[in-house]
């Protein structure tokens, strides 16, 4: 896990980068000043295996890579349907897993694959989708590769000044976490997926429907890789993800010192950059990921308190109050849709993100939401 500091922007000085400070109004949210800062930690930047990948089409028997790997990623096709995919090891083929492909994308409608985590000593793999023959795969190894150096510190911290209702908000950095941002970008060093930003509207909550690794920086190291390498979108699709012991990762980039915002987020009048988590549904939608899969299980405790926290604030320097429906409309594409203001992933259709148990017991979240304190 990533190594907590205790961040104070006091003592921070010049390393603290002050993003806004104005009087706001009254309504939910509000405060007589605000003022919203990443206050980043001093330290050496840390190093981090480069990720590396192998292709291969899997034509109904076993897949067996030539290097090591430790999630795989089952590419989108026309018409494919869900599958399953059981792993190879020294015992023999493990049990069967479901393979959900479908419902996070881009506002153009470009569908993403799956992502399936590779147990302890997996040596190979089998995968079968209805409607493929062949099934184009690829081998992730987050774990082995050549390490490099990261450009930035690891930890941040998202202070909330006066704004009601926020907390202030610890996260680990792209730098933290490992993200290559040489992937981002074409060969002429342009990025691939330029920040674009509209008033937030809604924040929806996703899981990730598989384990996570005993490091989860490298689930959150394999998932960049299938947004970006395997689904082409440019970046990580969520703008945050949580791991089970709540700890927060920031997600899009945005091309600023502060996640998920352009610039200082101000109640009534917050931007958020555009990502592609909800399909077609995307712009002033903010996106959150749990680590795991809760098809049949819950998040943990310290999970679900950190989503809490983590959508609360986002909902006040964003002016969203969590306990709205509201009628979203999507700014690029016209797109609309009536949903709750904290939304699940399977209220935009087309899956059961995040998960059958968690999607049960998600008024526990709203409630808590709705509550001053929780």
């Amino acid at each position: 896990m990533v190594r907590r500091r205790r961040l104070v922007a006091a003592g921070a000085g010049a390393a603290a980068l002050v993003l806004g400070e104005r009087l706001l109004g009254g309504g939910w949210g509000g405060a007589s000043q605000a003022l919203a800062r990443a206050v980043p930690t001093a330290g050496e930047p840390p190093s981090f295996p480069r990720t590396a990948v192998e292709r291969v089409p899997a034509a109904g028997g076993p897949v067996v890579p030539g290097r090591p790997f430790d999630h795989v990623a089952v590419a989108p096709a026309d018409g494919a349907g869900e599958g399953r995919m059981r792993f190879l090891g020294p015992d023999g083929p493990g049990p069967w897993h479901e393979v959900r492909p479908g419902g996070h994308g881009s506002d153009a409608g470009e569908e993403g694959g799956a992502l399936l985590r590779a147990p302890s000593g997996a040596t190979g793999y089998e995968v079968e989708l209805e409607g493929q023959e062949a099934v184009e795969t690829t081998a992730i190894d987050t774990r082995t590769g050549r390490r490099r150096r990261m450009s930035g510190e690891a930890d941040g911290l998202v202070e909330t000044g006066g704004v009601q209702g926020a907390l202030p908000l610890p996260y680990v950095t792209r730098a933290g976490w490992g993200a290559d941002e040489d992937l981002r970008r074409g060969s002429d060093g342009t990025e691939r997926w330029a920040p674009e930003f509209h008033p937030v509207q809604v924040v929806t909550v996703h899981h990730a429907a598989m384990p996570v690794a005993r490091d989860p920086r490298e689930t959150v190291r394999a998932i960049y890789w299938l947004h970006t390498g395997e689904n082409g979108w440019g970046d990580v699709g969520y703008h945050l993800l949580i791991d089970p012991d709540g700890t927060v990762y920031e997600g899009r980039a945005t091309g600023g010192p502060l996640p998920v915002f352009q610039g200082a987020p101000l109640p009534g009048s917050a931007r958020c950059v555009t990502g592609a988590h909800a399909v077609g549904h995307n712009s002033g939608n903010i996106g959150v990921c749990l680590l795991g899969d809760f098809t049949s299980a819950m998040p943990t405790r310290q999970a679900r308190d950190a989503l809490v926290r983590v959508v609360r604030t986002l909902c006040a320097l964003s002016g969203v109050d969590p306990a709205a429906r509201v009628d979203y409309t999507n700014p690029v594409t016209g797109a609309s849709r009536k949903v709750h203001a904290v939304a699940m992933h399977r209220d935009w259709g087309g899956t059961a993100c995040p998960g059958d148990d968690f999607a049960a017991r998600f008024w526990e979240v709203r409630e808590r939401l709705a509550s001053p304190v929780g």
